[in-house]
């Protein structure tokens, strides 16, 4: 066989999946979700001190699957934490409900007789954009899971943006978007109380903190790799923009997580453990469970400034 004839053959014989090539793993079990992103981990016990190696591979499937999952991890609060802080600094989030009285830990829960409503943002969105420096990733666990229904819908925005056209391109990569969480609660207190969200009652975050601008498309900082990083939740207009003109290629954009090779989900099964790259994907819970109760916990790890 010529060289390249066996050059043609390895690539032909590459996975690709996310967009990428599939890297390869020796010490933990991968098995992608979907072609766009996830893939499900086995073989790690996260209640024992991870090896350096186990880690690596932990940190090179996070990269590259963007959301990674574990069953069964019956963790303790502190074991979560020590976990989550392999991926960076715990952060807290002003809006987020805490979770056993501990500013580290959040929770995001429905109990069986309370409406959709109670839970925010069940449309495909990017949390806390409006922070300075928005969240790196979050470290999520289920503690009570419907029998069906209730999964997390994730998408990927690296995928998105690669598959605009140029000239869309040139647009977003020149763009800037003004993200504000400002109003949160005054709009939450005009609502219904069986419409009202489940927002945390007070927090420390000065007013001035609460609205920035960030690039409508984002780089790794690593690799580089760009992604569409334009959500209409906190969405206020483009930078220089007026919101009337801003609105149109919203909401062409909001369109792009909604295609389903971008997605993959996450069906919740107690103790099911997932992290997710809350920088370059968009994530939805998906409300299709009735009279059941549905309890996730979770830690936030504080990202970057995003980068244009």
């Amino acid at each position: 066989m010529s060289v390249e004839a066996k050059a043609l053959q390895t690539v032909s014989d590459q996975i690709v999946v996310a967009g990428r090539p599939m890297p390869q793993f020796h010490h933990i079990g991968v098995e992608p979700l979907t072609g766009a992103c996830g893939c499900e981990i086995t073989g790690v016990d996260l209640r024992q001190p991870l090896k350096p190696e186990v880690l690596d591979e932990i940190m090179t499937a996070f990269e590259h699957f963007l959301v990674i999952m574990l069953r069964d991890q019956n963790l303790s609060i502190e074991q979560h934490k020590a976990f989550s802080h392999y991926f960076g600094e715990l952060m807290e989030l002003p809006q987020a409900p805490l979770y056993a009285g501990d500013r580290e830990m959040q929770e995001v829960r429905r109990e069986a007789h309370e409406p959709v409503s109670v839970v925010p943002f069940t449309k495909f969105h990017t949390d806390s954009p409006f922070l300075e420096r928005p969240p790196k990733c979050m470290v999520m666990r289920a503690i009570d899971a419907p029998r069906y229904g209730g999964d997390t819908a994730f998408a990927n925005m690296y995928i998105a943006y690669e598959d605009l056209s140029d000239g869309m391109k040139k647009v977003l990569d020149n763009l800037r978007v003004v993200y504000s969480g400002r109003d949160i609660w005054s709009k939450n207190a005009k609502l219904d109380e069986g419409r009202r969200l489940r927002l945390r009652e007070s927090h420390d975050f000065r007013e001035d903190q609460l609205e920035n601008a960030h690039p409508a498309v984002r780089r790794h900082p690593r690799t580089g790799r760009k992604a569409l990083f334009v959500t209409p939740t906190y969405f206020k207009r483009f930078d220089g923009w007026s919101e009337a003109d801003s609105r149109p290629l919203l909401e062409y954009l909001a369109h792009m997580p909604h295609k389903l090779q971008y997605q993959c989900r996450i069906r919740w099964k107690p103790n099911t453990l997932i992290v997710w790259d809350n920088r370059f994907l968009q994530h939805c819970g998906i409300h299709d469970y009735e009279n059941e109760r549905r309890h996730l916990i979770r830690t936030t790890v504080i990202g970057e400034r995003p980068l244009g």
